[in-house]
Order: structure tokens, then sequence, then C-alpha cells
């Protein structure tokens, strides 16, 4: 069995996302990382893969102390051919790990969505041959928004008679100030006194 990548990140205090650029550099190795499906995927590594990681933390370890905060890729692969051999090749990951459970629910949203189609399916059918009427369907379907919808006629109606009787109000106001021969301006009509 592998390392957990927890246990490597707490031991050497790095972070995951620095094992997964090595990763992706290929600086663990051509051997594929193994993702655990019993513990939520986290990575693992084997003993090969973990002497690596060892050695680049120390490299990197001993360059911070040198005061170089930026290590070259170039010399950390030509370290890594010195120490341990072989190639290093850019590995391109496109593995989807994907759990049961996660399988599980995305199949139950699945035959849910296909139960929705296949009323709505029956729905518009029945609407198509004339055997149910849009009116009379929404009415039974949606009683809560007919009813809302004349309720809101109603008070749209009521604002709108408000309305007018204001203006009719404002413009009979203007009309005797007119007729009285107090035509003021508009600041001495509002700031006028009452």
């Amino acid at each position: 069995m592998g390392v957990p990548i927890s246990k490597i990140t707490r031991e050497l205090e790095i972070k995951s996302f620095q094992l997964h650029k090595w990763e992706e550099r290929g600086w663990l190795g051509t051997e594929p990382v193994f993702k655990d499906p019993d513990n939520n995927g986290q990575r693992t590594y084997s003993k090969q893969q973990v002497e690596r990681i060892e050695f680049i933390d120390e490299v990197i370890k001993d360059q911070r102390k040198r005061e170089i905060h930026r290590t070259d890729p170039k010399e950390m692969e030509k370290l890594l051919l010195e120490k341990f051999g072989g190639e290093v090749t850019r590995i391109e990951s496109k593995e989807l790990i994907v759990l049961p459970t996660t399988l599980e629910s995305f199949q139950e949203s699945l035959i849910q969505q296909n139960k929705e189609m296949n009323a709505m399916r029956e729905m518009i059918e029945e609407l198509v041959k004339g055997q149910l009427e849009l009116k009379s369907y929404i009415k039974e379907s949606l009683p809560g928004r007919v009813q809302l919808e004349e309720h809101d006629r109603e008070l749209l109606l009521s604002l709108k008679e408000t309305m007018a009787s204001r203006k009719k109000e404002r413009d009979m106001a203007e009309a005797t100030a007119i007729e009285e021969g107090e035509s003021l301006g508009f600041f001495a009509r509002f700031f006028k006194k009452r």
C-alpha cells in the first residue's frame, strides 16, 4: 500500500498542490500515481515516488537556504536524472475518478429527470390531441396562480382609478388658480403657503 498524500504533506511540510505540479512535470517517475477509491480518491505514492519527493524537497530547501527562491525545472530534471536515472517526461493526466456514491446520485437524478420529461411529453400529447383545454388545465393545476392574476388585475385597476382621480383633482386645482388670476410660476406654486 502506498503512502497517502496527507501524510507526506504533513511530514515534509509541503502543500499538496506542489506535489501535483511535480507529478505533472514528471519528476516522480513514470510510474502512475494511485488514487485510493476507499479514501475519497486520495493520492498515494509508492516507495520510489516517496524517495523522489524527499529528494526534490531536500533540493528545494537547500536552495532556499542559499537564497534561491525559484527552482529551475531543467536543473531539477538534471539532478533527478543523476540521482535516479531514467527519463523525465511531463505527464498529461486525463483520468477522472468517480466514486460509487457519485454514480448512484447521478443515476437517481437521471431517473427523476426522465420521469419529469415523460410526464411533460404525455401532457403535450394530450394538449395536441385536444383532450385537454389549456385554460381548464391551468385552473386545475395552478389555482393559486389564477387567483393571483385576478388579484393583480384588481390591484392595477384600483391604482389606475386612484391615479386618475388625483390627476383630475390636480387639474381642477390648477384651473381654479388660473381662473382666480393666481397664475403663479412653478416655484411660487411649490412654496405657496396653504
